[in-house]
């Protein structure tokens, strides 16, 4: 039965620390989704930020160990000190009760030779030496109570004196104590910093990745099908402040900037392919500020406000691509008039009437998105902003 006992209570135990360990890991990865749904712009801020709030904890932490080493010094001797103190007070202490039950002894003998004399009592000679030699002894009594009293009152006087010595090393104590702790949360909070700036820096850098990645699958798929033609890329490495450690696409994407042939659209407003969005990244340079690379939004990222949101076309034309890219998850491209094309990526399902060489209308569903939808527009080898395509009222 015992075995019994142990094997269920081990059980148990086991139980409660794989519980523990997937609600930290759930918690993690719940933290990570959240810096991963973040706009490229925000992650970057909340890094600098991150960066400045480390530079100041540990110019604290430099600050508060200079005050503990030389509190560490003082508080040695300070406890040193105090325990000195602490037994020359027990021992104080003890003298003074040795004081008060003497003193009470000597005040109760001389409350006995003072007592009155009784009635009746016939004076004689040998009572007058009697009572002189009582008065002798009530006299000596008074002068040891004399004497004992003021060493009492000294003795007091010491002890309340080494009590205030023993609060003020107390005190002194305390402030070095409450530094020590101050010193350890700024650890902790130091250490929680660090690993918050990894993760984030780790999402940024993958975010940068796949947004280069991505732009070159967009742009391989627009020169196959003669859209776009193939650009050269311009060098732009010398003010990338890539270290060591950091990717080594993160390095050729410092090394190596394609700027985009850019013309502004002067045409008509149309509608949007959202019914409602937010723009999580805009159309144009992009200067990184953690690396210090430059990098050329070919498109825009819209947010859709409520998920599974309908995509539609922007104007009427021709399906020109439907495909699952894997990448860039499901894309759509469109013909329209005046050589404009317009690009949906990240659908994540296309509408099943959209087939390649069909025409669709200004309205029509294109496919679905769980989120984020990047979207894309040219016109005659140029990109334009689709911003300035769309209606964002």
């Amino acid at each position: 039965m015992r075995i019994i006992f142990c094997f269920l209570l081990a059980l148990s135990v086991l139980f409660s620390s794989t519980i523990k360990e997937k609600t930290k890991n759930l918690e993690a990865n719940k933290k990570s989704q959240e810096q991963l749904n973040k706009k490229l712009e925000d992650l970057a801020v909340e890094i600098l930020n991150g960066e400045k709030a480390l530079k100041e904890i540990n110019s604290q932490i430099q600050d508060l160990n200079l005050q503990i080493s030389k509190l560490e010094s003082n508080a040695k001797v300070q406890n040193k000190e105090l325990d000195n103190l602490a037994n020359q007070n027990k021992e104080l202490l003890k003298n003074r009760t040795l004081m008060e039950n003497k003193l009470v002894s000597l005040i109760a003998k001389d409350f006995a030779y003072d007592l009155p004399i009784p009635q009746g009592y016939i004076e004689s000679e040998e009572s007058f030496i009697a009572l002189e030699v009582l008065q002798g002894i009530d006299m000596m009594l008074n002068d040891e109570i004399s004497k004992l009293s003021k060493d009492y009152d000294g003795l007091s006087k010491m002890i309340d004196n080494k009590q205030e010595q023993i609060k003020k090393i107390n005190l002194s104590l305390k402030d070095y104590n409450e530094q020590v702790n101050k010193f350890n949360e700024l650890k902790k909070k130091q250490l929680n910093v660090i690993n918050k700036q990894k993760m984030d820096r780790d999402i940024y850098t993958k975010k940068l990745e796949n947004l280069s990645a991505q732009q070159n699958e967009i742009r391989k798929t627009l020169n196959q099908l003669k859209i776009i033609e193939k650009q050269n890329s311009k060098t732009n490495a010398k003010d990338s402040k890539i270290s060591s450690n950091d990717s080594q696409k993160i390095r050729q994407i410092g090394s190596s900037y394609q700027g985009s042939n850019v013309k502004k659209y002067t045409g008509k407003k149309t509608i949007a392919p959202l019914e409602s969005f937010v723009v999580k990244q805009k159309f144009g340079n992009y200067v990184d500020p953690i690396y210090n690379i430059k990098i050329f939004n070919e498109n825009v990222i819209l947010r859709s406000k409520k998920s599974d949101a309908t995509v539609k076309s922007v104007l009427d034309g021709k399906i020109v691509f439907a495909k699952d890219t894997g990448m860039l998850e499901r894309v759509v491209i469109i013909e329209h008039s005046n050589g404009i094309h317009t690009i949906y990526a990240h659908l994540d399902k296309i509408a099943p009437t959209v087939k390649v060489g069909k025409n669709i209308k200004k309205g029509a569903v294109v496919g679905r998105i769980k989120d984020d939808l990047t979207f894309e527009v040219t016109q005659k080898n140029f990109h334009i902003n689709p911003l300035e395509l769309i209606s964002l009222n």
